[in-house]
């Protein structure tokens, strides 16, 4: 399976690094686009205390620090990438952007939940698993 256009999301953890790297090096064994995207739930903004001028900087400054940290992972690459920050629901925009921009194939981490935690959190690799339109490549979180 050769891949033209592979997505990889991140959430900055070092998880996350991992699964990247991963999706870098087959993406530049088949000399495919990369498309690296940041996805700022929704969640983290709690309208609710703060008035919206402080609500409308929140989200510029951590839109800014995310794009900061993608530029930053962007440099080290020997390859070209693309950077998107987005705000939303991670699983179902990781699925949205890789339709638009027909991914071949996606490659996320997995922080390895189990038991209460993956009851209520969930997992956005799951969702994203359940309802991706290509291929996804779940690299696993190591435990030490």
């Amino acid at each position: 399976m050769k891949f033209k256009t592979v997505l990889l999301p991140t959430d900055f953890s070092n998880h996350a690094e991992a699964a990247c790297a991963a999706g870098l090096e087959m993406a530049q064994r088949d000399g495919a686009q990369v498309i690296v995207l940041h996805v700022l739930p929704l969640s983290d903004l709690v309208i609710g205390e703060y008035p919206i001028v402080m609500v409308d900087q929140l989200q510029a400054d951590l839109t800014a620090d995310a794009e900061k940290r993608l530029q930053a992972w962007k440099d080290k690459q020997s390859v070209k990438v693309e950077s998107l920050v987005l705000w939303g629901n991670p699983a179902l925009d990781i699925c949205r952007i890789a339709e638009e921009r027909k991914a071949d194939l996606i490659v996320t981490s997995t922080h390895g939940r189990t038991g209460l935690a993956h009851l209520f959190m969930g997992s956005v690799a799951e969702r994203v698993v359940r309802h991706a339109p290509c291929s996804v490549l779940v690299v696993r979180a190591q435990h030490a």
